[in-house]
């Protein structure tokens, strides 16, 4: 399975980053990882941070992070995770087992949200080219009573991927802390 790792590190964090890529590198298969941080992100914060893999600036939302992620990764699959999160040490053998195709969506089953777009997002697994079929998840402010920004972004960008035929895959067992 060709598979990368997208650290998302908003808050710009060197630790976060180097205990992620250290989870990465002991229970994964040395796979590639690049780091996203958003548009406050001076200088100094992006070069102390591609000490340790490529780095990216985004704009200032996660969902533009991810974009831009997806973008830059040169693997065929991508699974997103937090900066200073880490990977469980099956992850690997659970996406070979659950991503058949392109369309597949994978994402972790935890504290009892079941659906994407109120579950978890720390380990969400996506296909490149399947992503660049649906297009972006959407990346301005928004508001809406019941949801916040972050949710509704997942919930447009699922319809969309709707359209284009996707399996969203919840997985018990997957969980990214």
């Amino acid at each position: 399975m060709d598979l990368g790792f997208i650290i998302l590190c908003p808050d710009r964090s060197a630790a976060g980053l180097k205990n992620s890529l250290g989870s990465i590198r002991l229970r994964s298969y040395k796979r590639e990882s690049i780091c996203l941080v958003d548009k406050s992100s001076n200088t100094k914060d992006i070069k102390d941070l591609k000490n340790f893999c490529p780095t990216y600036k985004g704009k200032d939302t996660i969902t533009s992070l991810v974009n831009l992620g997806i973008k830059k990764i040169k693997n065929e699959w991508a699974c997103i995770i937090f900066g200073g999160s880490r990977i469980p040490s099956n992850i690997e053998k659970k996406l070979y087992t659950f991503c058949k195709e392109e369309r597949d969506v994978i994402y972790p089953l935890v504290e009892n949200k079941y659906n994407f777009i109120e579950g978890s997002f720390n380990g969400v697994t996506i296909n490149k080219n399947f992503f660049e079929k649906v297009g972006d998840f959407p990346d301005q402010q928004m508001r809406k009573d019941g949801l916040n920004d972050f949710e509704l972004a997942k919930l447009l960008w699922a319809d969309n991927a709707m359209k284009h035929g996707v399996v969203f895959k919840g997985i018990l067992g997957m969980r990214v802390i």
